[in-house]
C-alpha cells in the first residue's frame, strides 16, 4: 500500500472527530426515492430505492443489489449466467466501535447454488457507524477473502438531511489495490446522491 492509502485510511478510519462525537441523532426511518438530477452523474450509493429503519442503537439500510450466478447445464454445455435483483438489509450498530458487516445467510429470492455453480460471494467488511454533528458517519473497511487479508478497500458514507427535509448521502472511496498497467494508487473517488421521501 502506498502512502498516499495509509494516509488516506488512517484519516478516513481513525479520525478522532468522527468518532469522539455523538450529538444529535435526526430521524431518518422511511422509503428514500433517488433525486437524479441532484445526484451526481450516474449516482446511486444505495440504489434508486432505499429504507433505513432506526433505533435507538441501530440503523437498518435496506437496499436492492444485482446477484450473478453461473451455473453448467444438465448434460453439460457452457455455463449459463443469470443476474438477479434482491432486496437486502444491513444492521449498522452506532456506538463507533468495529463491527464485522454482517449479509443475511440467504437473500430473498435467491436459492442456495446447484451444485457445478459459482456464485458471488462478498468479500468480509468491517464497519464502525456514529453520529457526528447531526451526520450519520458510516466507514466501511472491506478485505481480500484470501489468506494474506489485504485491504482491498476503504469507503465512508456520511448521510445527512439537508433544509428541504431530503436524505444528503456523501460516499467517499479508497481502492488500495493497483491496477495493472495503471497508476500505482488510484485517487479517493467523492460521490453526492440525494435522495426525497417516497413514504
Amino acid at each position: 500500500m502506498t502512502k498516499i492509502a495509509v494516509a488516506v485510511v488512517w484519516a478516513l478510519v481513525l479520525a478522532p472527530a468522527v468518532f469522539g462525537q455523538t450529538q444529535g441523532r435526526p430521524d431518518y426511518s422511511g422509503t428514500w426515492a433517488l433525486v437524479e438530477e441532484r445526484s451526481a452523474a450516474g449516482a446511486r450509493t444505495f440504489g434508486k430505492e432505499f429504507r433505513v429503519i432506526q433505533s435507538p442503537t441501530t440503523v437498518s439500510i435496506e437496499r436492492t443489489t444485482t446477484m450473478t450466478s453461473g451455473a453448467v447445464p444438465p448434460g453439460g454445455g457452457a455455463m449459463v449466467m443469470e443476474r438477479k435483483d434482491v432486496k437486502f438489509s444491513v444492521d449498522y450498530i452506532d456506538d463507533g466501535a468495529e463491527h464485522q458487516e454482517v449479509l443475511p445467510a440467504s437473500l430473498p429470492g435467491v436459492s442456495p447454488p446447484p451444485a457445478g455453480a459459482v456464485a458471488s460471494t462478498a468479500p468480509p467488511t468491517t464497519y464502525r457507524a456514529t453520529w457526528m454533528k447531526g451526520q450519520l458517519i458510516i466507514i466501511r473497511q472491506t478485505k481480500m477473502p484470501s489468506e494474506n487479508n489485504a485491504l482491498m478497500s476503504v469507503s465512508r458514507w456520511a448521510l445527512s438531511l439537508d433544509a428541504d427535509g431530503s436524505l444528503v448521502v456523501d460516499s467517499l472511496s479508497v481502492s488500495t489495490l493497483p491496477r495493472a498497467n495503471g497508476p500505482k494508487q488510484e485517487p479517493p473517488v467523492s460521490v453526492r446522491s440525494v435522495y426525497k421521501k417516497a413514504q
